[in-house]
Formats: C-alpha cells, sequence, structure tokens
C-alpha cells in the first residue's frame, strides 16, 4: 500500500539539512532527525539554510522541463527523447513513474522550510541586529516560491505550514481540502509581504567581509589554443534566494491585481538594494548587424549564460551581480555533488545530435518575422538606415546567439536549422563560435552546473505585463508604459490616470505671462491674417480636471539614462522602428485589417480599444519568448495570458502550432496547427498535473 506522501518527505529529509560540510555548500548527506531548539547557533542556521538550498535542487531541472515542454518553445526530437520527456511534451500524464510528475520533492523543500521557520530564533540580536532574521526572510521566500510552482502546476494543492513530524500529522493534511491557487496566493501574500522592503529585510550575505561564496564546484575554459585553465566560480550570496517583491508580484498578476503588481516590479527595478539592477545601458546585451550585412554578435547577450560570469566581485556596477537575481547552483560532475540533467536533454556534450529536443520552428519563425532595425551614426540624424529583411540572419538575433548546429569530433556538420538549445552547457565561447555560427568542439560542458530562475529582464516584463493589465482596467497611458519597457526604453516619469477627464489651459512663462506660438492649420502651414502678417495663439497645454484614480512611475533618475527597450537587445533599433510601434497602422497589421492593394497600406477598419489592448498583450508575451526562451517560465506564462485575456486561443493555438513554421506577416493569423493537440488543450483538462493518488495506512510512527 502507498505510503502517504506528505509523510514520507517528513521523514525523508526533514532533519538532513541541520548539519553539512564546507566543502560543498549544497552536498548535505545526513539522516540525522534533529528536534532540539537548544543551542542551535547562528552557523547551524547558515548550514540548514544551505541544506534547504541542497533540497531546492531536487525541483530545478523539472521547473524549466514542465513549463518549457508543455509550451511552445521545443518540439521533441522523436528518436531520442525518453520517454518521461515524451509524456511531457505530450500531454500524457498517465505514467505514475514519470519522474517529471513526482510532486514529493516539492513537499520535502516545503516541509524542511517549515522545521526550520518551527526552529529559528530570530529574536537573538548581536550589536543591534537579528542574527537569523535575513535567513528566516530567506527561507520563507523559498517556501513561498516552492509553493508557487507547485499552485501553478497542479492549480488545486494540500498547504500547511506547520511541520510534519508524524505520520497521523501528515494524515491531517491529507484529508484537509486542498486550496486553489488563488487561496495558496492569499496566504503566501500574507506570509511574506510584511519582508517586502529588501533595505530592511535583507537577504543573508555569507562570506568573509564579502557577499561572494564559492561555489561547491570548480570550473575550467578553454583558450582559443585550445589550452585548459582552471577557474573559480563565485556567486553573490543573494542570489540563492529569490526577491520578495519578485514572488508578490508574480503572484498579484496571477490574482489580476495588476497596480499592485507593478508596484513590486517597479520596486524591484528602481530599488537601491544590491541586488537590483537600475542601469539598463545601450552597451549592455545588444546584438546587432554590421554595415555590411553580415552578422556581427554582441557577445554581451551569449555571455549571460556562460557560467564564469556568475563570478562577482563587490563592484556594484557589476552586470552580473547587479542583474543576475537568483540562480539554482550544481556540481559539474557526480562526484563533486549534485550535477543538473539540463544539458543531457537539450545539448549533450558527448554526442550532441542526442539532443532530446530542439527550438521549435514555432520560435524560429517568431524570430524571423521580427523587423531588424540597422542604424549607422547618430539614431535621431543617422547617415544609414535599414531594416534586415534581406540580411543573411533575417529577424531576431537572440536565438541565434543561443542556438547552434550539429557538430562532431571531425568539424562542422552543415545543417538547415540552427536549432540545437546551447543556454545550458555554455562554458566558453571560440572567436570562431558566431563567425561560423555553429558550435565548435570544445564548447559545451558536460552539465550546466547552475540553473538562473530570474534575472532583471523578467522584472522589466512583468511590470510592462501589469501595465498591459491596467490598460485593459482602463488606465489611460498604462499601454503606452508598456509600449515603452518595449520600445524605447524607460527614461521619463510616466502618470496613468483611470476615469480621466482632461480639458485646455494656456501655458505661461516664469513672469506668468501667457505664451504665444504661431498658428497653423492641420498640414502645418503658419496662417495669416488679412494683412499677410502671422496669426498667433496661446500655447494650451491639456490638463488633468479629474480622476478616479492615478499613479505614476518616475525612472527620471540618471541610472535610467541610457535605459533600452528589451525588444532591442535582438531586434536593433527598437525605438525608430516603424513597424513596431503602439499606433493604428501597426494595430491594423496586428489584426489583419490592411489593403495594400493600391502599393500603400490601408486600414480597412476603426481600431477598437479591445484591438490596442490584445496587440500590447501580443507583444510582450512574444518578448517573453525571445527573451526568456527555455528558462521554465513558458507554459505558465501561456496559462496567464490566457486567463487575463479570457482567451483559451492564447495558450491553445500557439502551443498546438509550435511545430510549424509561420510564414505569415501579421500577428494573428490563421496557421497550421495540430488540431488534435488543440481540442485537448481548448478543454483545459491538460493544463495542470495530476496530483499523485494518495492511499494512507494505519500505522502511526
Amino acid at each position: 500500500m502507498k505510503k502517504n506522501l506528505i509523510y514520507t518527505v517528513a521523514f525523508l529529509l526533514c532533519g538532513a539539512f541541520f548539519f553539512t560540510s564546507c566543502q560543498d555548500m549544497l552536498n548535505v548527506d545526513s539522516d540525522r532527525v534533529e528536534y532540539e531548539y537548544d543551542g542551535w547557533s547562528a552557523t547551524d542556521s547558515v548550514y540548514s539554510v544551505l541544506g534547504i538550498l541542497k533540497s531546492v535542487q531536487g525541483v530545478a531541472d523539472r521547473q524549466i522541463l514542465l513549463n518549457e515542454l508543455r509550451g511552445d518553445l521545443l518540439t521533441l526530437n522523436e528518436t531520442k527523447a525518453v520517454l518521461d520527456v515524451q509524456d511531457i511534451f505530450n500531454f500524457n500524464y498517465t505514467n505514475e513513474e514519470n519522474k517529471y510528475l513526482d510532486v514529493k520533492d516539492y513537499y520535502t523543500i516545503i516541509n524542511n522550510c517549515n522545521v526550520f521557520l518551527a526552529r529559528v530564533d530570530t529574536t537573538i540580536v548581536k550589536n543591534g541586529l537579528s542574527v537569523m532574521l535575513p535567513e528566516y526572510v530567506a527561507v520563507k521566500s523559498i517556501r513561498a516560491w516552492t509553493y508557487l510552482q507547485l499552485a501553478v502546476n497542479y492549480n488545486n494543492i494540500p498547504f500547511f505550514t506547520k511541520p510534519i513530524t508524524t505520520h497521523s500529522g501528515a494524515e491531517e493534511v491529507m484529508n484537509a481540502p486542498k486550496l486553489s491557487r488563488d487561496e495558496v496566493f492569499d496566504r503566501l501574500i500574507a506570509d511574506i509581504a510584511p519582508y517586502e522592503n529588501p533595505s530592511r529585510y535583507s537577504m543573508p550575505a555569507w562570506g568573509n567581509n564579502s557577499e561572494v561564496l564559492p561555489l561547491p564546484f570548480k570550473l575550467s575554459k578553454v583558450d582559443e589554443n585550445g589550452k585548459e585553465t582552471e577557474i573559480e566560480a563565485k556567486v553573490v550570496t543573494k542570489q540563492l534566494f529569490v526577491p520578495v517583491r519578485m514572488l508578490l508580484g508574480e503572484m498579484y498578476l496571477w490574482k489580476k491585481e495588476y497596480k499592485k503588481a507593478a508596484r513590486c516590479f517597479y520596486n524591484q527595478i528602481t530599488g537601491s538594494d544590491a541586488n537590483t539592477a537600475r542601469k539598463y545601458s545601450d552597451n549592455r546585451n545588444v546584438v546587432k548587424y554590421s554595415s555590411e550585412k553580415g552578422k556581427n554578435y554582441s557577445n554581451n547577450y551569449t555571455s549571460l549564460f556562460i557560467t564564469g560570469n556568475y563570478e562577482s566581485g563587490n563592484n556594484s556596477d557589476d552586470y552580473n551581480k547587479n542583474k543576475i537575481f537568483t540562480i539554482i547552483p550544481f556540481s559539474e560532475s557526480d562526484n563533486m555533488g549534485t550535477v543538473s540533467g539540463l544539458a543531457d536533454i537539450f545539448s549533450p556534450k558527448e554526442d550532441i545530435s542526442a539532443a532530446q529536443v530542439f527550438a521549435s520552428p514555432a520560435l524560429q519563425s517568431l524570430s524571423r518575422l521580427q523587423k531588424y532595425r540597422y542604424i549607422q551614426g547618430d539614431p535621431d540624424k543617422p547617415s544609414k538606415v535599414e531594416y534586415g529583411d534581406d540580411y543573411e540572419y533575417p529577424g531576431d538575433l537572440r536565438i541565434k546567439a543561443t542556438t547552434g548546429s550539429y557538430v562532431h569530433k571531425e568539424g562542422f556538420v552543415d545543417m538547415t536549422d540552427n536549432n540545437i538549445v546551447i543556454k545550458f552547457n555554455l562554458s566558453n565561447f571560440p572567436g570562431d563560435m558566431f563567425a561560423e555560427n555553429n558550435l565548435s568542439p570544445g564548447s559545451l560542458m558536460t552539465s550546466t552546473p547552475y540553473v538562473m530562475l530570474l534575472r532583471i529582464e523578467h522584472a522589466y516584463l512583468r511590470f510592462a505585463e501589469a501595465m498591459a493589465g491596467l490598460g485593459r482596467e482602463g488606465y489611460e497611458g498604462a499601454n503606452e508604459l508598456a509600449m515603452a519597457v518595449l520600445k524605447e526604453g524607460v527614461k521619463d516619469k510616466y502618470s496613468i490616470y483611470k476615469g480621466l477627464v482632461t480639458d485646455m489651459r494656456d501655458v505661461l512663462d516664469e513672469d506668468g505671462n501667457v505664451i504665444m506660438v504661431l498658428k497653423k492649420d492641420e498640414n502645418g502651414t503658419v496662417l495669416k491674417d488679412e494683412d499677410g502678417n502671422d496669426i498667433k495663439e496661446p500655447l494650451q497645454e491639456k490638463y488633468v480636471v479629474s480622476c478616479i484614480d492615478s499613479t505614476a512611475y518616475d525612472f527620471k533618475d540618471n541610472y535610467f539614462a541610457n535605459n533600452i527597450g528589451i525588444h532591442s537587445r535582438g531586434s536593433g533599433d527598437a525605438e525608430h522602428n516603424e513597424f513596431y510601434a503602439l499606433d493604428t497602422l501597426c494595430v491594423a497589421r496586428y489584426i489583419g485589417c490592411i489593403d495594400d492593394t493600391s502599393g500603400k497600406e490601408v486600414v480597412t477598419r476603426k481600431m477598437t480599444a479591445d484591438d490596442f489592448n490584445n496587440y500590447i498583450a501580443d507583444l510582450i508575451l512574444d518578448e517573453l519568448a525571445l527573451e526568456l526562451s527555455w528558462e521554465g517560465i513558458r507554459f505558465s506564462d501561456l496559462i496567464r495570458f490566457s486567463e487575463a485575456l479570457d482567451d483559451v486561443d492564447v495558450l491553445a493555438k500557439r502551443v498546438a502550432g509550435r511545430n510549424y513554421v509561420n510564414k505569415v506577416k501579421y500577428r494573428h493569423p490563421s496557421y497550421e496547427i495540430d488540431t488534435d493537440l488543440y481540442n485537448r488543450l481548448i478543454a483545459k483538462d491538460c493544463w495542470y498535473l495530476p496530483l499523485p493518488v494518495v492511499e494512507l495506512d494505519n500505522t502511526d510512527k
């Protein structure tokens, strides 16, 4: 008879994290169950948290794969994919032995967190500071993150916050009514909201006089001559935990409380905490073509996924320290600790052709359909402007920076599509990697020694998503602010209003006099009086008479002076791209309401507010795919957007069309899909995973 799931968890690892070796910070191997509260030192607290992080390793790969295999950004290698991977990709949840359906590892983390939170003493004070408060907040964030993943994956789940130490306790939890996703989020928000401000409730900072902690494994890199040298990778301690603001913002998005969500992500972006990044400048991670129409990759986007670049010093301007929020570290080999299996699925080093999944045709075509804009010189007065439709690689370049072709030891093998995903095992990149647009031998690691959960781009795109939500609620200016995140970057003060009533008034100079300007007709021609003199009129401005609600977001800080739109990271100069704008013509292209038979694009019907709302939501969802592909959020994003827009096709059409190339230039076409899969998806039955069947025996422990 099957044992109770949570009962098993309680005795599997609940005491394993209290003592660990300093030699491998996450390699916790102990069967000691410890419930004595006396004499627990701050050092014990640190080791206990490390043990919890060790248990988080058990779900890291799974979270990536559950989201990406069911999304629209991967396709299956049917001859190489193992059965567990095939089943998840095909939404087949009937095999109880499928390791990706095993829920107990999530509850292992949760019960470990419960034990820690019940045991840790936050009243211990040294030099006026609560010694264990940072670890207390960190563990609450880990528990909240774990429950968030469970709620999104399963929708209705068992929920408990007290340690389970007996079979009867486990039985009580399992017999209690399951909580819905929103009910879980309500409880989590109440639990972590008091610790939202990182300047008051900081995450742990371990190490000697710094916040840098060596990772529990050794790395190496290969130079251009093939010589391998060892490097020491380090990680900022805060990167081991999830910022509370990001967790709150995410849950508010699910609950459609967009104003609260926007404030969380805004605070995360603009905050002064060391783990928050305000600087987002034009010389970072922008991929551009050369003027010769060749492919001139900037290494910056790819280098974000190079393991060695996680090493962060004490420089507050260090890119990765500021912009990578959360990682789960792994070891590089089995004899050094726990190893991630993502590389074996996406791009095995020993046999790259054994990849179990590829970049989907849908994502490849989405990338190619982007309008890449190249400029030379001053963007406002460029000496050369062109769109990259006839470039060797048209469209967005981010997919080209993180995919490659098959590689064999004897050399390169030409492929029509460069569809091997290499985000999870880049260790270095030789000079010819981008010149040939291929993976070269030695550029892959055996496995990825980390899984990246959150980075600054998540915060920007989530903020844009919240703005789009407010736009649907009738807030004027919200869609424009969302578009600014994508197009030109945020670098001003933005106000949004609901129920806005405006009027016009004269503009006054410093002395209180009305400013006069030339009067012009609709064509811009200056009007003259009967004597031939220029006509002047008062300069007027629109002002707010009243509104139901308003709020402002200020990005005028110098840190934002060079802020760029997220779309520019792969599609060139998005700020000046006339095909990427929040205007009637672009929205009509999105709808497909264009008549160009005369050689000029003519909009065939009036665009509605819903058209604009759907357009900006679609742009954000596309940008999430282009920027954050395969990083473990896609399927949950599709669910959330489908619910927000009350349109099942947002998810169903994209996923059912993942194996097909979309060549239609309009953004919302009728394209080829898997009809059988589409019909399953619109029924929603396969959106959520089934909880394992649990039977209880009568033996108390």
